[in-house]
């Protein structure tokens, strides 16, 4: 038995135990191993960003809190695209420009589940009185991120920077 081959490959070649052949596993590839701890640091790079911006602009300039993630992210967006392009996904061959106009579709989606997240956590500190000045909003920045990076991950690696 060899690991990573599927049952049904060990049945048409014709060799194996059939009770071992059923636990076969596919180990993760290389490129998974490599790609999983770049893309959370181009992350928590990209969190940085997004909440000291939003932070920023809500301390700095009176931005209302729901409305200061959209500028944040944003510029996160176009300097995680540029990390994630040469870092995370550099095997890539995906033309620079399409890469870009998909990663961005994928970071809309993001964007909608990380909005939604951040704003229900923040929402929902309101409502129950709890305080939530501006250097509480990395804690909901950090929420809502926390829930769209998986999607995003996957969006990125079969739809942006697929070989």
């Amino acid at each position: 038995m060899t690991l990573g081959r599927c049952s049904s490959d060990v049945a048409k070649n014709g060799g194996g135990d059939p009770a071992l052949s059923a636990m076969d596993v596919n180990p993760p590839s290389p490129s998974l191993k490599r790609q999983v701890p770049a893309f959370a640091m181009v992350g928590a790079f990209g969190f940085v960003v997004d909440s000291g911006l939003t932070y920023a602009l809500v301390r700095g300039l009176g931005v209302d809190p729901f409305l200061a993630r959209f500028p944040a992210f944003a510029v996160a967006t176009v300097l995680n695209f540029l990390l994630n392009r040469s870092l995370t996904f550099a095997s890539s061959r995906a033309p620079l420009l399409r890469a870009f106009v998909r990663y961005c579709l994928v970071c809309g989606v993001g964007l909608a589940v990380n909005w939604t997240f951040y704003a229900l956590a923040l929402g929902a500190a309101q409502r129950l009185g709890l305080p939530t000045p501006p250097e509480t909003l990395p804690i909901f920045v950090a929420f809502g991120t926390g829930v769209a990076m998986f999607a995003t991950f996957f969006g990125f690696k079969v739809f942006v920077f697929r070989a």
